[in-house]
């Protein structure tokens, strides 16, 4: 328990808007870290509680066969510690620090080895560790399991066994030799303490250096839309243990927990600081310290996990926040002719990583990647900047001299003369020739 509350210490602090945004200006973002448990009690379940269809007796071992030390479970009702504090339900579990917390607990049906827990977010989230204080003995036999598409599919993160080449033969290896590496682990499993025995599990083994956690391995490893305890077998001393045979031993043989923590942040790509309540999900007008899941983004991304550049950003490719670079969307130069862009990635290696954005739909007669230019029949006013929605001028050739349908210099706007032809708009004869008329292929004779 002393692990739990180091680790909550943090949980309660408040958040600064305005802090938060300024520190992401210059480098990663860091969301704050909490209990993901927080504010989701309706979003948490269990494959078995006690007393849910009504009192169910267990008993404490040791105690079986005296009345005084077996006692009923009452779940048909929520915990209340005046009215009906004999209520384990699964959302016992969420920790707080009310005084009555060591008389809450979760706790299963009697003699069922197979029982899961499953936390369910409402979008996806960035894992830190998970935390187990059970109230009876840990189970012999675990495993914890995570989805990323909203429990379509799971991927174990580890078991947890005192005898792993027993209870999970088909994992291979007691040490992981890689990040990636899905291990049984046999320090949580035994049968000390009989009570407040507590199963740690790290989403990252700390044993392994991590340079950039937004590497698109990592994230694979530590986000998570959904998460999974699965208690696989029980803890059990057997009768024969005990002496003497007994009545009933499956009453003495349940999983019961006081606390789960689920430590993490929402996920943001390292370009947010800041989350807040993703669709009105939760409890969130109620519960402090509720670690919600849309992001607040910045370094001009967007999408609910900050997952792209925002609308007219697309000059640069968008790329997680690093340590080093918190990799900034560049706005596209469009001069004011268009309302979206692309980013293009032949154009932006073309360009050396100047330029990647090509604007959409350049209006004004502008086209080119940034509607940097007078489109056909039009050119640059020289009076007038390039911003300017009136600056590309008609090139108001003359069908009689002109050529090439009336096409000009975007620059000058000097028309496409026929050959005996001269002018601005190619609107007469050149001297020493005359009749300028459209049918004649050099314009004028002679």
């Amino acid at each position: 328990m002393v692990l739990i509350l180091l680790l909550m210490t943090s949980l309660f602090r408040p958040v600064r808007l305005q802090a938060s945004e300024e520190g992401c200006l210059s480098g990663l973002c860091n969301p704050q870290i909490g209990d993901l448990m927080m504010g989701r009690a309706a979003q948490l379940s269990a494959s078995s509680t006690c007393g849910l269809d009504g009192p169910q007796n267990y008993c404490i071992i040791g105690y079986l066969e005296e009345e005084k030390k077996c006692f009923s479970c009452d779940s048909t009702r929520p915990f209340d510690a005046q009215s009906n504090p004999n209520s384990h339900r699964i959302e016992n579990v969420i920790t707080t620090f009310e005084p009555e917390r060591k008389m809450k607990w979760w706790q299963s049906e009697n003699g069922v080895h197979e029982v899961s827990i499953r936390l369910d977010l409402e979008t996806i989230f960035q894992f830190s560790h998970l935390v187990l204080t059970f109230k009876s003995f840990r189970p012999a036999a675990m495993l914890v399991e995570r989805s990323q598409d909203s429990g379509r599919s799971w991927k174990v993160f580890r078991y947890f066994s005192e005898d792993c080449s027993l209870h999970f033969p088909q994992v291979p290896k007691q040490i992981a030799d890689s990040i990636d590496d899905v291990v049984c682990d046999s320090r949580y499993s035994g049968s000390e303490p009989s009570t407040e025995g507590e199963v740690v599990l790290k989403a990252l083994d700390p044993i392994f250096q991590i340079e950039n956690p937004y590497a698109p391995h990592i994230q694979e490893l530590i986000t998570m839309t959904n998460l999974r305890i699965n208690f696989t077998r029980l803890f059990t001393l057997g009768d024969t243990l005990l002496g003497r045979k007994r009545r009933n031993p499956q009453n003495k043989y349940y999983y019961a927990l006081y606390d789960m923590v689920v430590r993490g942040s929402c996920f943001c790509n390292g370009h947010a600081a800041l989350c807040t309540p993703a669709n009105g999900r939760g409890d969130v007008f109620t519960t402090p310290g509720m670690v919600h899941g849309q992001c607040v983004c910045q370094h001009n991304t967007a999408g609910f996990n900050c997952e792209r550049c925002k609308d007219m950003h697309y000059d640069s490719p968008w790329r997680p926040g690093g340590e080093d670079n918190p990799n900034i969307c560049r706005r596209c130069n469009c001069y004011g002719h268009a309302d979206s862009c692309h980013f293009d990635a032949a154009r932006f290696d073309e360009t050396r990583g100047v330029s990647g954005g090509v604007c959409d739909n350049c209006r004004n007669n502008r086209e080119g990647a940034q509607c940097e230019r007078c489109g056909a029949f039009t050119f640059q006013d020289p009076q007038r900047a390039i911003e300017d929605p009136s600056a590309c001028i008609p090139c108001e050739c003359s069908p009689l001299g002109s050529e090439s349908g009336g096409l000009c210099d975007v620059q000058t706007g000097q028309c496409l003369c026929k050959e005996n032809v001269e002018g601005q708009r190619c609107d007469r004869c050149k001297p020493g020739h005359f009749g300028l008329r459209p049918e004649d292929p050099l314009g004028c004779q002679q």
